[in-house]
């Protein structure tokens, strides 16, 4: 193995693995490091909304990942009251109008391997101490069986997700996770239905909860609510416990069981105001705070992220570009495509996440479907967010002109 790359990436998660495939399919020499032992689980919600999709084509893994996974196409939300609204995804131009739903232990290794594939050196077990920046590389220590070990190269990714272990040693203000959940996967469930729902009743608020079909009866199964510093006394499982002990959950859960532990995870949504990048160390999917604030979903994001700083990086070697890696032309590429999506998403948040909105919402988008089809287009990309946009006056002026 050499000790020196084109581009070394931490964490070989959607978006580690994305970037690597494309930059090794390039042709450059890529490291890809992971701390764990693949295959490896991964906790999340398992959704595949349709804005990856197309990724995963590109990288020729769809249909592989398309046989280990659920094909869903409709969604219900459910208010506090327990009214719910549901609807079908919409038909978009770049993205087929449903979704998947793959155990992150299927998806990352698939993932992983289609990189491996194109050329990337994977390690696994790599436990990355040190990060340590100079004028025109950046060595990464890491421990593997037992040895340090030293590479070196021009760029550094970091594709670590919430973890802020190795942002101290950049400078970089440590990131702290908005959004905490825990989730669980049940077995045996009754009269699934086939859609993803999400539910705000019997939930900690600002919190939700969800259930995302695997099969005809089995699901993942989870709740998160939104750090604001007025309910520290709540904890992740508290939260999870008292979702799935709701009413309704029991009901829907009666001979049902858990497969596994409950695990928990931190989640950061925090890209509209944190930094990605560090001198020659740039941040992609969480670590760059690319977790929609309103729905949670990340591995859409990952997935582009990691394609797009491929893109930004064979780009300046093309160019043969005198600043290599641009920080500043990397920060504007990613807020041209995600911040105006971002700061209108945690608008619709602070908006909606709350008893009394949620209630009045639910009723008049079950009455004016335009409403929930258009937001659902601008979330997942099927339309640009304008500059500037008022959640109010988008849903006033869908309901004028029904």
């Amino acid at each position: 193995m050499p000790d020196r790359f084109d581009v070394i990436i931490v964490g070989a998660g959607p978006a580690g693995s994305s970037c690597a495939y494309f930059l090794a399919r390039a042709g450059l020499r890529v490291l890809l490091l992971d701390k764990a032992v693949f295959p490896r689980d991964k906790t999340c919600g398992d959704g595949l909304v349709p804005r990856a999709l197309p990724i995963l084509a590109e990288m020729g893994v769809l249909e592989e990942v398309s046989q280990h996974a659920y094909r869903l196409s409709h969604l219900t939300v459910t208010a506090p009251s327990g009214r719910r609204v549901g609807f079908s995804i919409p038909h978009l131009p770049a993205a087929p109008n449903y979704a998947l739903v793959i155990p992150r232990l299927k998806l990352d290794t698939i993932l992983m391997q289609a990189a491996v594939e194109a050329g990337a050196n994977f390690i696994n077990a790599a436990h990355v101490r040190g990060l340590h920046p100079s004028a025109d590389t950046v060595t990464v220590d890491y421990l593997w069986n037992g040895e340090r070990i030293s590479v070196q190269s021009p760029v550094v990714i970091l594709a670590t997700g919430a973890s802020s272990a190795l942002f101290d040693q950049l400078n970089y203000p440590t990131p702290r996770p908005h959004i905490v959940a825990a989730r669980a996967y049940f077995k045996d469930i009754p009269d699934l239905e086939n859609h993803f729902q999400f539910r705000f009743d019997g939930v900690v608020l600002p919190g939700y909860g969800w259930v995302f079909p695997l099969s005809p009866s089995t699901a993942n199964i989870g709740a998160g609510f939104i750090r604001t510093g007025k309910d520290t006394h709540y904890s992740v499982r508290t939260a999870f416990e008292r979702f799935i002990d709701s009413p309704a959950m029991r009901k829907r859960l009666t001979g049902a069981s858990r497969v596994g532990d409950l695990k928990s995870f931190p989640i950061r949504t925090d890209f509209a105001s944190s930094p990605v990048a560090a001198g020659r160390v740039l941040m992609i999917g969480e670590a760059a705070g690319l977790v929609n604030p309103l729905t949670g979903d990340g591995i859409d994001f990952a997935l582009e992220s990691g394609k797009l700083a491929a893109e930004h990086l064979l780009h300046a070697l093309h160019q043969k570009a005198a600043a290599y890696p641009d920080a500043q032309t990397y920060d504007a590429l990613l807020r041209h495509h995600y911040q105006n999506l971002f700061r209108f998403s945690a608008h619709v948040s602070r908006l909606s996440l709350n008893r009394f909105a949620l209630n009045a919402l639910v009723p008049v988008a079950a009455a004016r479907p335009r409403l929930p089809r258009a937001l659902v287009s601008l979330l997942l990309g099927a339309k640009p967010v304008p500059d500037r946009i008022s959640p109010l006056k988008l849903a006033k002026g869908i309901i004028a002109n029904r």
